[in-house]
């Protein structure tokens, strides 16, 4: 039979966190790669109940309601032996994403727990990065074409759907190619840029704002009447004819021209 060293070594080892708790889910093991991972000795958390050391504060009392469920049905649970993506917080205070694993195992009598645990930070912040980028358009930082279109569409689905009014406003820059040739292109992309962060300070987490072209915004107003949303509009056409766009010899003003249109019970597509 292999010594049980062996095991002993390739659990201390590891390349995933291997973490062992027993019933009561108190810390009894604690290999290098947890303390890599999480930044925590094994001498610091031995002992220690799991769920006030690993879980993001925000999840530790959702946590504790599955421990207990988990307890109450005998070591049995919906998670055990399947991998979930979850955050976890650091020693130092840092909230980072782990896949993990918990399984359950009866040894001598005594129910122990075991979890594998994995570092997947980089891979989650590389896929929201790669999103953000294919729905963001670079200049501005709101939504691009693609982007504003898959949105509107929803929200259009969901208005039709529940007899709720919904507006579109369809914002151009009066003028552009002018700014562009007499101050330069350098100028008409800070000119679009403080357009849409214009824009973007003035409208509601739920509106939907989207450059859809050059000088072209959109701009979706769900819940919202024509009527309502007209005083938008004209509140937002005065706040740019208000904007200043400093320029190597003067500030420049712009002006905006914006149509208005609203969902009817006809419409039967977001097109």
């Amino acid at each position: 039979m292999t010594d049980t060293r062996v095991y002993e070594a390739i659990v201390k080892n590891a390349t995933d966190a291997v973490i062992v708790t027993d019933f009561e889910g108190n810390i009894t093991l604690w290999n290098q790669s947890a303390e890599d991972i999480f930044g925590y000795s094994e001498g610091e958390v031995l002992g220690k109940y799991v769920h006030d050391v690993l879980p993001v504060h925000e999840l530790r009392e959702r946590a504790d309601t599955a421990f207990r469920k988990f307890q109450v049905n005998r070591g049995h649970g919906p998670l055990i032996g399947k991998g979930i993506h979850v955050k976890g917080l650091t020693k130092q205070g840092k909230p980072i994403h782990v896949h993990f694993s918990p399984n359950v195992i009866e040894l001598n009598g005594e129910t122990i727990i075991y979890v594998f645990i994995r570092d997947i930070t980089e891979i989650i912040e590389l896929q929201e990065k790669l999103r953000v980028q294919s729905t963001t358009d670079e200049l501005t930082g709101v939504f691009n074409r693609r982007a504003f279109l898959d949105n509107f569409k929803k929200a259009f689905n969901l208005a039709q759907r529940k007899s709720l009014p919904l507006s579109l406003l369809l914002f151009d820059i009066d003028f552009f190619k002018k700014v562009n040739d007499q101050f330069g292109h350098q100028t008409g992309d800070l000119v679009i840029k403080l357009f849409a962060q214009s824009v973007s300070g003035m409208i509601r987490d739920e509106d939907i704002f989207g450059r859809v072209g050059g000088e072209e915004f959109y701009l979706a107003l769900p819940a919202t009447s024509a009527l309502d949303a007209l005083e938008i509009a004209e509140r937002i056409r005065k706040a740019i004819e208000l904007l200043e766009i400093p320029t190597n010899s003067t500030n420049l003003r712009i002006t905006t021209s914006i149509g208005l249109t609203s969902a009817t019970a006809n419409d039967t597509t977001a097109k």
